[in-house]
């Protein structure tokens, strides 16, 4: 829509001035929603990828719920809160010290990430793992071996994360480094763009929040992943692909197979075969009471007892034989 008003325009806006249909204090509430622009805090993200940050952190938030409820064998409630962007020096202020800050990359990233947790929620859930009532009251930086403990509960969180992630963008998290101090965290430009995840969790009686930090600066290769279209489409394809398996499914169940059923086997020698004649009797290495070997395409999949079935020769399946397992 152009800036610059046609007369025919002006003349309709003075007309409904005049009778009263709009008021000076309505062009005026309209010009207060103009939003100023920061060219210091630049947007990086679209309305379009928050959307898609969303669907994919609401995923996140279910299963690792369901994750914590088996492992400290009590309901855990996370909530999404919210979806900020804020500069990464604003990020690091917010931080409590001391605080429970996990760094994680992965070799598809071009660069790190940070997953933190309120250190309440952190001894709460290590003391419940513990067997304990889950009701600390711990202001100190967790030790050594509180945090090795928790490095595996951590891991299995990040897993989680890239599951949720696996439909836009796949990748293998992996620990960088564990800090209690925000200031010795510095994986971006204190002035650079980052999307701010927190989470609202509830394990018993604790509450707090867990937070993941998206640099702008990493999530650039793949922002054009980062689209409802994407989303959409990628769902799509997860549904052609059950099509196709049913219809492969459908197509191998109506191929033809050999069967063949071996009544016994001997060894003889080619002198022994060229003197053959009519009415000998070759020894097999079975008896008549034994089983039989039924075999698929060559290889034995049954046992079975020969017979005749409404005067035709036929087997009856006494067993089916478990496949053989190779190294």
């Amino acid at each position: 829509m152009s800036d610059v008003l046609s007369q025919d325009e002006i003349d309709k806006l003075l007309q409904a001035l005049k009778s009263g249909e709009l008021s000076v204090e309505e062009i005026k509430r309209e010009e207060k929603r103009v939003k100023p622009y920061d060219f210091k805090r630049p947007s990086k993200f679209s309305k379009e990828h928050i959307r898609v940050f969303d669907m994919i952190h609401e995923n996140f938030a279910r299963s690792v719920s369901t994750y914590l409820s088996g492992r400290v064998r009590t309901f855990v409630s996370i909530n999404l809160a919210s979806i900020d962007q804020i500069t990464y020096e604003e990020f690091i202020r917010s931080l409590p010290a001391p605080a429970f800050i996990v760094v994680f990359s992965a070799p598809e990233f071009v660069g790190s990430a940070i997953l933190e947790m309120n250190l309440e929620l952190f001894y709460t859930i290590l003391d419940l793992i513990l067997g304990g009532p889950g009701i600390p009251n711990v202001k100190r930086p967790p030790s050594e071996i509180e945090i090795s403990i928790m490095r595996k509960e951590v891991m299995n969180v990040l897993a989680n994360l890239a599951q949720a992630w696996s439909d836009v963008y796949g990748f293998s998290p992996t620990i960088e480094s564990i800090e209690n101090n925000p200031q010795f965290v510095q994986i971006a430009p204190p002035t650079e763009m980052i999307l701010l995840i927190s989470m609202f969790l509830t394990i018993g009686k604790t509450e707090g929040f867990m937070n993941i930090c998206w640099p702008s600066s990493l999530m650039e290769p793949f922002m054009d992943r980062l689209s409802s279209r994407n989303w959409f489409k990628t769902a799509k394809k997860e549904q052609v692909s059950e099509k196709l398996q049913k219809d492969l499914t459908d197509n191998l169940s109506q191929m033809n197979v050999v069967l063949s059923t071996i009544l016994g086997e001997a060894v003889l020698t080619v002198r022994e075969i060229l003197e053959l004649e009519v009415g000998d009797v070759i020894r097999l290495k079975s008896h008549k009471d034994e089983d039989v070997a039924v075999q698929v395409q060559g290889r034995t999949k049954f046992l079975a007892k020969p017979g005749t079935y409404k005067g035709y020769r036929a087997v009856k399946i006494t067993k089916i034989v478990e496949p053989e397992v190779e190294e």
